[in-house]
């Protein structure tokens, strides 16, 4: 499993490598025995100093390759420089109607990309999106990362 963990790393700093638009990209990778627990929240924060660009928020999903669940409920909280809160309940599709994943997968690892803003103007300072699952659970299984990317549109 470590092994499929520094694929994971390995992938992701090569995608970033090769974006130098990237304002902000981390992903959590801490997940025991690839299980997202309920109560475990993952918090991105990242600050906005050009405000008179627009900016890409994508939500990163890593899970196993062949997903036993066609959807998981992700909820989001994104609070803005002036503190004001916008939440978002999404339910993220992992296939398609045929079972198809929806993921770009090599080997065993998936990942999937969700657009939660694109070519928004961003207010300047600090924001904060505080991401979890309501997955009826005590965990969320066969996850491999959560993840943030904040990147200017060009």
């Amino acid at each position: 499993m470590k092994k499929i963990t520094l694929l994971l790393f390995g992938c992701f700093f090569l995608l970033i490598s090769c974006n130098q638009s990237d304002l902000y990209h981390k992903i959590y990778t801490d997940f025991d025995t690839n299980r997202w627990l309920e109560k475990d929240t993952k918090t991105f924060e990242f600050t906005i100093d050009d405000t008179t660009k627009s900016y890409n928020i994508n939500f990163i999903f890593s899970h196993v390759y062949d997903y036993q669940f066609k959807s998981v409920p992700i909820q989001i909280a994104i609070t803005d420089p002036s503190g004001k809160d916008e939440k978002q309940s999404i339910d993220l599709q992992i296939k398609d109607d045929s079972g198809k994943q929806l993921a770009d997968c090599s080997g065993d690892v998936c990942d999937l990309f969700y657009h939660l803003k694109g070519k928004t103007p961003l207010q300047k300072g600090n924001y904060k999106v505080v991401i979890s699952h309501s997955f009826e659970g005590p965990y969320l299984p066969n996850v491999l990362g959560v993840g943030l990317s904040v990147s200017e549109v060009k």
